[in-house]
Parts: structure tokens; sequence; C-alpha cells
């Protein structure tokens, strides 16, 4: 039996924390590829990219598309409100909230 590896996509409002506040010290741009903490579900692999920007300054906020890296177990648990962490390592720089489930991607 075949299984195929699903990425799950979805549209966010994503925020990153300022330097002074623990943030990061440089921008993030495209491909930009952290882990990201829900309510129940921890350290998932992800991949950021913004439809109107080329980078996204700490502190700053910005929509983003958001795709994770296959996991059985995060499909059921997402949806639309759900807010969520992004970290680099054990670090949180950032939050942000989903808006819109986007369609599932074959890898």
């Amino acid at each position: 039996m075949i299984q195929h590896k699903i990425a799950y996509n979805f549209t966010a409002t994503l925020s990153l924390f300022p330097t002074e506040n623990g943030g990061r010290r440089k921008p993030v741009s495209n491909n930009y590829r952290p882990s990201f903490s829900f309510s129940t579900l921890k350290h998932f692999s992800g991949e950021i990219s913004f439809p109107t920007l080329k980078e996204l300054e700490p502190g700053g906020t910005a929509t983003a598309f958001i795709k994770l890296l296959p996991s059985k177990h995060i499909r059921q648990n997402l949806k639309r409100g759900d807010a969520f962490t992004i970290l680099e390592g054990d670090k949180i720089v950032g939050s942000g909230v989903i808006q819109q489930i986007d369609k599932e991607e074959n890898l």
C-alpha cells in the first residue's frame, strides 16, 4: 500500500516579536522554515511565504501562506481562528492566527 505525504496549507495573520521583546534581530523572507506549535500540537515543521512582501521585519505583522510538512496528527486539528506560535529551536519569535484553511498538497 502506497501512502502519499500531504502538506497542509493555510493563510494566517502572522506577527514577529520585536527584537527588544525577545524576537529575531533580522527580518524573515519567503521560504522561511521555522517550527510551529498549536495549543495541543507542538513543534511542527513548516514554511512561510508572503503574498505581498519580500520580507517581514521583527515587530511587523503580515498575511502569510503557511505550509506544514506532513503529519498524520495535524489536519483534523486545524481550524480557522486557531492561534499558534512560531519557534526557532525552543525560542518563540512570533505568533499567528489561522484565517483560512487552504487545500492540501501532495508531496
